[in-house]
């Protein structure tokens, strides 16, 4: 049975927004820790139950630019790093430091998803790892807000794709401080429908399956990403010619963005 959704952290489907509209490039730093935790139960074929648990950290810098409607966005890869039990290899995350993806900002803030640019063929692997670590930002945010959003965001090409449609609300719950700086807490919860394919040695897997989470992330008065962190579970089911019926899974991952300074 397979023992890992290789797109998979491509469901946390990507929301990147930063609506502060500035002449000058916008730089920043963000290091990106997650934790993944997958369980397949394969006990009406026999073969009991597979738990998969890894963590990673990744270091980005993000820049913005000026442009006809909106803003581009520039995300470089630093370095990438797993423990023992990533099933990405450790020879990959080397390779993909320097990789570079790319984003469209529209005025509002509302993205067009990240995608590698082919400098780095690496970097499309771990492209899971960045999906969800920016999310909705804007300047001006006042306690009492609140709004939804509605994202499509797909992962992989051709036989390994992943499909998330993600409905997320939002709310300005509170003022605080992040460090040394006023900053407006952001809390979030979502809803998620999931589909895909991967290939597997036993045939192609279909995948399907609902999620949810909640979380929170911090954004200063002028617009600025201060870092957050948030949680996922998903229950998925996998069929194909290599189980009689499907095959349940379940996700859990946390994600824990911090602007590195």
């Amino acid at each position: 049975m397979p023992t890992y959704l290789g797109g998979w952290a491509g469901m946390a489907a990507a929301t990147l927004a930063l609506p502060v509209f500035l002449a000058a490039p916008v730089t920043a730093k963000y290091r990106v820790d997650q934790r993944l935790t997958q369980e397949v139960d394969a006990s009406a074929e026999g073969q009991g139950k597979q738990t998969l648990r890894f963590t990673t950290s990744t270091f980005v810098t993000v820049t913005l630019n000026d442009s006809a409607g909106g803003r581009t966005m520039r995300v470089l890869i630093d370095s990438v790093m797993g423990d023992s039990s990533a099933p990405i290899s450790p020879a990959v995350m080397d390779s993909a430091r320097g990789g570079e993806f790319r984003a469209f900002l529209s005025k509002v803030g509302k993205p067009s998803p990240l995608t590698p640019t082919g400098t780095s063929p690496a970097a499309a692997q771990v492209q899971g790892l960045l999906a969800d670590f920016y999310p909705w930002v804007r300047a001006g945010l006042k306690v009492g807000d609140a709004w939804t959003d509605t994202t499509v965001n797909t992962t992989g090409a051709g036989s390994d794709t992943v499909t998330v449609r993600r409905i997320t609300s939002y709310k300005a719950a509170a003022a605080e401080s992040r460090g040394n700086v006023r900053a407006v807490r952001i809390t979030t919860e979502h809803s998620s429908d999931v589909a895909g394919v991967q290939p597997t040695p036993q045939g192609p897997a279909k995948i399907q399956g609902t999620g949810g989470g909640t979380g929170a992330y911090y954004v200063s008065p002028d617009g600025r990403y201060l870092g957050g962190e948030w949680q996922l579970h998903s229950s998925l089911n996998l069929s194909g010619t290599f189980a009689k019926q499907p095959v349940p899974v379940t996700v859990t991952q946390t994600t824990k963005v911090t602007a590195v300074r």
